[in-house]
C-alpha cells in the first residue's frame, strides 16, 4: 500500500488529474481515467473512477480498473461551521487504519477488509485509493431494513477476530489512536440537542431519553468513563449495517467497511451496537444474549480470553454499551437520510429503553435496588 503524505491531494472532483493518479498508483502506464459516479453529499465524499492503461489487456489484467476515492471532495461540507475538524478527524483515522494496522495484518486473520492501494493524510484533506466494491461482486448492508440471525451471528465473528488481535491495547502504546474522536463527536452531537432531539420532524423517543437533557448527558458521560478496561481492544467503532458489505447473494457473509471512527473502548461497543442495529425489535429482545454468547466463544475460539454470558460483568458491559445507539439518535439528517435515521433510531432506544441503560449508568438501578 502506497502512503506519500508529501504528495499534494485533490480537494474537489476536478483537481483529480491523471498524473496524480499515475502517481499515486505508480503506474505510467494509466493513459486516462473516467469518473462514473459523484457522491459528495456523504459524510465521506467518493468518486467512482475507472481506469484505462496503455497496452494489451493480457498484460494489464491484474490491475485495477475500478477504483473508489474516499475523502472530502465536497469544500461546502467543509464550510459548514464545525464540520471541517469532525470530518477530517474522521477520514484521517481511517487512513491510519489502514497504514499503520490493517497493512500489518496476515492474509489468514479471518477480518475481511476492502483492498486499499493507497491511502494518506494531510492537515487539509486525508484520501483512501480503494478497490470499488460494488463492481467487486458485493452488496451493501441497508440500515432501513433488518437482517436475520445469521448474519448478526457471522458479524460478531468478524469483530471478535478484530478484537482478540488488539485485546488490551492502550492509546499509549498506539498514540495514533490518543485523540478520543469518538467521545468528542458524540458530546458535539449531543450539545445540538433542541435540533436533533427536540426539533421538528425527528424521530419520536421515550421520555427517559428525552425528557431529562442533563441525566441523558450524565449518562452518556457515566458510559466514557466506566468502560470496563477488562474488555478493552481495537473497535471498528461504528459497525452498525450501512457500513457492511457482503457477497450478492448472501446476506449473510457479513463484513465491515469504513473504519472512520475506530478507536480504543469495550468490546462491547461494537457487540451491541452492532447486534441492535441488525435486528428487528422483537428478534433482537429474543436473541440478543445468543448473540453475546456466540461472540464470547468465537473470542475464546480464536485464543482470547473465556468469558461467560453470566458474568455479572459481561451482562453490565453488554447494557452499558446500549448508550452507542445514541449516535444514530443525535445523527443529523444531514449526514445520513431521514429514512435511515428513523428506521435506525426505533430500534436503538427502543433498546436503551429496555435495558434500563440510563438507569443502570446514573445509578438509579443500583439506588432503587439498594446494592452497594
Amino acid at each position: 500500500m502506497g502512503s506519500n503524505t508529501a504528495l499534494a491531494m485533490p480537494n474537489a472532483p476536478e483537481e483529480v488529474t491523471l498524473g496524480w493518479l499515475q502517481t499515486i498508483f505508480g503506474d505510467k502506464t494509466i493513459s486516462s481515467f473516467t469518473i462514473t459516479e459523484k457522491r459528495l453529499f456523504e459524510t465521506s465524499s467518493k468518486l467512482y473512477i475507472t481506469l484505462a492503461y496503455e497496452g494489451d489487456d493480457d498484460a494489464n489484467a491484474a490491475k485495477p480498473r475500478h477504483i473508489l476515492l474516499k475523502g472530502g471532495f465536497n469544500p461546502a461540507m467543509f464550510a459548514i461551521p464545525g464540520y471541517k475538524p469532525l470530518l477530517l478527524g474522521a477520514y484521517t483515522r481511517e487512513v491510519d487504519f489502514f497504514t499503520r494496522y490493517a497493512r500489518t495484518l496476515p492474509a489468514d486473520i479471518g477480518i475481511h477488509l476492502p483492498k486499499v492501494w493507497w491511502a494518506a493524510a494531510s492537515p487539509d484533506q486525508a484520501i483512501l485509493a480503494m478497490e470499488d466494491l460494488g463492481k467487486s461482486g458485493f452488496e451493501f448492508g441497508d440500515p432501513t431494513r433488518t437482517y436475520g440471525l445469521a448474519s448478526v451471528l457471522n458479524g460478531v465473528e468478524q469483530l471478535a477476530a478484530l478484537h482478540v488481535r488488539t485485546w488490551g491495547w492502550t492509546t499509549q502504546e498506539h498514540p495514533w489512536l490518543a485523540a478520543p474522536m469518538y467521545d468528542d463527536t458524540m458530546r458535539g452531537l449531543l450539545a445540538m440537542w433542541d435540533e436533533l432531539i427536540l426539533g421538528e420532524g425527528r424521530p419520536p423517543l421515550p421520555g427517559v431519553i428525552r425528557d431529562d437533557r442533563a441525566r441523558t448527558s450524565r449518562a452518556l458521560e457515566a458510559y466514557f468513563s466506566t468502560r470496563n478496561p477488562r474488555f478493552r481492544s481495537l473497535l471498528h467503532g461504528d459497525p452498525h449495517s450501512g457500513n457492511t458489505y457482503h457477497r450478492a447473494g448472501d446476506e449473510t457473509d457479513v463484513r465491515f467497511l469504513d473504519w472512520q471512527i475506530t478507536h480504543i473502548g469495550s468490546v462491547f461497543h461494537d457487540v451491541a451496537y452492532f447486534a441492535v442495529g441488525m435486528l428487528a425489535v422483537e428478534e433482537r429482545r429474543a436473541r440478543e444474549w445468543e448473540v453475546v454468547e456466540h461472540y464470547l466463544k468465537a473470542v475464546a475460539r480464536l485464543g482470547g480470553l473465556t468469558l461467560s454470558v453470566d458474568d455479572p460483568e459481561v451482562r453490565a458491559e453488554y447494557r452499558k454499551a446500549q448508550m452507542t445507539g445514541l449516535g444514530w439518535i443525535l445523527t443529523p439528517y444531514a449526514m445520513q437520510k431521514e429514512e435511515r435515521v428513523r428506521a435506525m433510531v426505533e430500534r436503538y432506544a427502543t433498546s436503551i429503553a429496555d435495558h434500563r441503560t440510563i438507569e443502570l449508568l446514573t445509578g438509579e438501578e443500583e439506588a432503587a435496588t439498594g446494592t452497594a
